[in-house]
């Protein structure tokens, strides 16, 4: 796994030395999870593809204090169709604990239809439990959406994910959805997570506000 983390670094280097680069910074407070989240979103675009990734830095109860981070990269194929790689993962500061981590590869799916991004990824799952010393096999499809109404003053996005871990027989969902009212650079709104990743639903809203760079 070292040398897949080694490898995907590298084609991030390489990939944004030439690339137009774009990001944001969030901040959020949980009403679910009592506690407030800092993001930072990196995009880039290339002539081989385009990237994208965040860090998120939960902050409150001592337990929850950690660090999430997501980043994948699609190379162009043809038309509107990718190869896509990824790799996710997690840190609780407290412990030392690793979690969440994923090595995903797969194909994506990207169009724009009456201004409306869409982008559909069907990836090959691998969890790992640094800890155990073992890793877990399934299948992983996400949908990503954003538009902008109100001559750009609204802002509409968010994605879902559905896993299946073959391993354990475990099916797994996740969905955030923001609502933003953008000043320019600045926006402000809310945000609504739906997970069930401790085997029952929950529902997470927010308050956010957002700045891009």
């Amino acid at each position: 796994m070292k040398k897949l983390c080694i490898l995907m670094f590298m084609c991030l280097m390489a990939t944004m030395a030439k690339a137009q680069v774009w990001g944001n910074a969030q901040a959020m407070y949980d009403f679910g999870h009592k506690y407030a989240t800092i993001t930072g979103e990196i995009g880039h675009d290339h002539k081989s593809g385009y990237g994208f990734g965040f860090v998120d830095l939960d902050l409150g109860r001592k337990a929850d204090n950690g660090m999430y981070f997501e980043y994948g990269y699609n190379f162009k194929l043809k038309n509107n169709f990718y190869a896509h790689i990824e790799y996710d993962g997690g840190l609780l500061f407290n412990s030392g604990l690793t979690y969440s981590h994923a090595a995903l590869l797969g194909a994506a799916y990207q169009k724009i239809i009456n201004k409306t991004y869409l982008e559909f990824h069907l990836k090959y799952r691998m969890d790992i439990n640094y800890l155990a010393g073992n890793t877990g096999h399934g299948l992983q499809a996400t949908a990503v959406w954003n538009r902008k109404f109100l001559k750009e003053h609204l802002y509409f996005g968010g994605y879902v994910d559905v896993a299946y871990n073959a391993s354990v027989n475990h099916l797994t969902y996740s969905t955030e959805m923001q609502l933003l009212y953008c000043f320019k650079r600045l926006g402000a709104g809310v945000e609504v997570e739906l997970e069930n990743y401790s085997n029952k639903f929950k529902a997470s809203p927010k308050l956010m506000v957002k700045y891009d760079f």
